[in-house]
């Protein structure tokens, strides 16, 4: 459970980063997101929804971690959200 929680909280950094950018937008963050979930395995029924607005860039990452136990089964999620950059003019800093 806890690898997968790591996963799922570097998949949310990863999407954070390729959506926050001035000229990205949310399917780049679901697809970074998706890039590093499929590279680094150990989640099934994996969801990723990004979303953002003219600021702020918010992610949820939500999926299930593997079966070691027959009978228990735990899922794990991560949420995060960044800024959006832009640039700032030197007068109004």
């Amino acid at each position: 459970w806890y690898h997968a929680k790591q996963v799922a909280d570097a998949a949310a950094s990863e999407a954070i980063d390729a959506a926050q950018t001035p000229a990205s937008t949310q399917a780049d963050g679901e697809a970074a997101a998706r890039s590093f979930l499929a590279a680094s395995g150990n989640l099934t029924a994996v969801v990723v929804d990004v979303r953002r607005d003219p600021t702020t860039v918010f992610v949820e990452i939500r999926g299930d971690a593997p079966q070691l136990v027959p009978g228990f089964s735990w899922s794990v999620t991560s949420r995060a959200a960044g800024p959006v950059e832009r640039f700032v003019p030197e007068p109004d800093q």
